[in-house]
């Protein structure tokens, strides 16, 4: 293993869990909320929890699946899942492979998410149309079900990626580079790391909405919207936020305050100013979770009428 796969191996799979000290929603949060949860074991004999949220009255004939960015597990989008639930939707989630109360003792690669999310509509087998909704890591695995999978006609990609070449040039720099993190993938996950969207970008029929933002440090705006606005399909609809970072589905404001109690956090733990865990708990008491998870009530009008057309 080379240099450039040990620092992405190091950096990008490990095992994702909550910092219990953060607040984070949960259904209770959202009186009439329902939710049900489920687990099945996937083809790597991992336990893998989902979950299905929604509010009475949802629309029977569509099912979205909200794939989770990188992180700790879906319950750091409930504020998401639940806007949609709240305009109608029945929302189905899941916790990769090394997140959140799934098993695995970290993710195996980028691409594992797909093999979870894909084996999970396999085993449900839903008859109501299926739209994958997805942010970060999550917008990569909407993208690849949609690609992958012929039943599913639609998809919303939000601060996706194109490929891991597409992603890692952001951080590599160089386009070399990034292909060697791209061979390391297809060593990692034979069925899956092989996947490189380009061609299907390029020439689907299927209907995607991909949103971005222009400033992402996370993954860069030009390696991958831009590259699809170059490709120029008009099935392929990309809107492009402004100053929005990796999150143009929040509110200006809430980037903004999660910005400032984050890193402050974060500086906090650094300077050994919160060295216990109630310490770290307290620091969270008075910020409410809503004011840094505000979702942008126009770039979500754009992805409702989305779905629902």
């Amino acid at each position: 293993m080379g240099p450039i796969t040990k620092m992405y191996q190091k950096n990008f799979l490990h095992r994702y869990d909550k910092d219990t000290s953060i607040p984070y929603y949960c259904a209770a949060d959202f009186p009439g909320l329902a939710c049900e949860r489920g687990a099945f074991q996937n083809s790597k004999n991992v336990t893998i929890r989902h979950f299905t949220y929604w509010y009475p009255g949802y629309d029977p004939g569509k099912l979205i699946l909200f794939c989770p960015g990188m992180g700790p597990g879906h319950t750091a989008y409930l504020a998401e899942i639940e806007t949609l639930c709240r305009a109608g939707c029945r929302v189905l989630t899941l916790d990769y492979t090394g997140c959140g109360e799934s098993g695995g003792d970290r993710l195996p690669s980028v691409n594992a998410p797909v093999r979870d999310a894909m084996e999970l509509l396999g085993l449900i087998s839903p008859k109501e149309e299926v739209i994958p909704v997805g942010h970060s890591l999550g917008g990569y695995t909407a993208l690849c079900i949609a690609n992958l999978s012929p039943a599913v006609k639609r998809a919303v990609i939000i601060s996706g990626f194109v490929s891991i070449s597409d992603e890692m040039i952001g951080f590599l720099k160089l386009r070399l580079l990034a292909n060697c993190v791209k061979r390391f993938e297809k060593k990692l996950d034979p069925r899956f790391g092989w996947i490189d969207n380009r061609a299907y970008l390029a020439s689907t029929k299927d209907k995607l909405l991909w949103v971005h933002s222009a400033d992402d440090p996370m993954v860069n705006y030009k390696h991958n919207a831009g590259q699809v606005l170059k490709m120029n399909n008009p099935n392929v609809r990309v809107i492009t936020a402004e100053n929005k970072k990796h999150n143009p589905q929040y509110t200006s404001e809430a980037l903004k305050t999660m910005n400032a109690w984050i890193g402050e956090y974060s500086r906090l733990i650094r300077e050994k100013q919160l060295d216990t865990p109630e310490a770290r708990k307290a620091y969270f008491a008075d910020k409410p979770i809503g004011r840094m998870t505000e979702q942008d009530p126009e770039v979500f009008e754009e992805i409702l009428r989305f779905i629902r057309a």
